[in-house]
């Protein structure tokens, strides 16, 4: 059923106007949010990290805006393979830094890490990279089933930027291309599979990816983190901001925690910034927050 569903939300709803396909994703948006009780705790607990003093008013208002953005996404994903990759770049798509910090690197043969998070639409900010002719190859989170992750990252890859399952095969790719001076995108927000590493995350300890800084470290590339901010319903700001740069020792893992903790900084300020664009609906943090209930007038509260 799961396959089934998403195969008719992407072979069928995807060739829709996309007008008409991102009010269908906002309604199942809002849907979801009301529906799915497991999600919503988890989104209110991980905004309870990012925004600490925030009334219950606006962080009901952030975690609805935030199932609202996963519901675009995939309404993005819906219609990629039919897009129009030059003129998306052209009427959807701003971008800053990439030729400064990712070509720059590229064209002198040194590697590159795209140390991103979900935020905005990281897949859809990745296609800049086809009409700038970077080539860009990207892991995913493999899925159940099988053939549902082949057939999402088959959509993904429509356009030039391949996509990976998490895997052995796929490290492998990912060291053998940075070792040649290409671009790898990886996801350095949410613990998945591979080393890790428990740091201080917005002032808690939470388990993090560490697999992104060692393979960049152990060969050489540059790590540059990359993030992607969703304007209004159709356009998508990029920024590759300054590599991270570390003075190296002869313990990895210390300059692994050492690099990972500058990557975990400038993510706060990002997410800090703009937590509706947060698009995780898994707990980050182990403790459980209760979710606030919805205000009730007093006749109400008196029943």
């Amino acid at each position: 059923m799961r396959f089934i569903t998403f195969w008719f939300v992407f072979r069928v709803l995807g060739r829709l106007p996309l007008p008409l396909l991102y009010g269908i994703a906002e309604i199942v948006g809002w849907l979801g949010y009301a529906l799915a009780p497991g999600p919503r705790r988890n989104v209110w607990d991980n905004l309870r990290h990012v925004m600490p003093d925030a009334t219950e008013s606006r962080l009901r208002q952030t975690a609805k805006a935030v199932f609202r953005n996963v519901g675009y996404y995939y309404a993005d994903l819906a219609q990629l393979s039919r897009m129009d990759i030059d003129k998306f770049y052209r009427d959807r798509l701003t971008h800053h830094g990439i030729d400064k910090h990712i070509r720059s690197n590229v064209d002198r043969g040194r590697g590159v890490v795209m140390l991103s998070a979900h935020v905005g639409n990281a897949e859809m900010a990745g296609q800049a990279l086809v009409p700038l002719k970077i080539p860009c190859c990207a892991v995913t989170e493999l899925v159940q089933p099988e053939r549902l992750s082949r057939m999402l990252n088959s959509i993904r890859s429509a356009h030039g930027v391949e996509f990976m399952p998490v895997g052995v095969p796929s490290a492998k790719r990912i060291m053998r291309t940075l070792r040649d001076g290409g671009t790898v995108a990886l996801m350095g927000d949410r613990d998945i599979s591979g080393p890790k590493m428990l740091l201080p995350f917005f002032g808690e300890e939470a388990w993090m990816p560490t697999g992104p800084i060692e393979v960049a470290l152990r060969t050489g590339a540059a790590i540059v983190p990359s993030f992607s901010s969703r304007r209004g319903r159709y356009a998508i700001e990029a920024v590759a901001q300054p590599p991270i740069e570390i003075e190296r020792t002869d313990d990895l893992q210390t300059d692994v925690r050492t690099a990972m903790l500058e990557f975990i900084s400038r993510m706060e300020t990002q997410l800090r910034a703009e937590p509706d664009q947060w698009m995780v609906l898994e707990r980050i943090w182990d403790a459980e927050i209760p979710e606030p209930q919805p205000s009730k007038q007093p006749e109400e509260a008196a029943v």
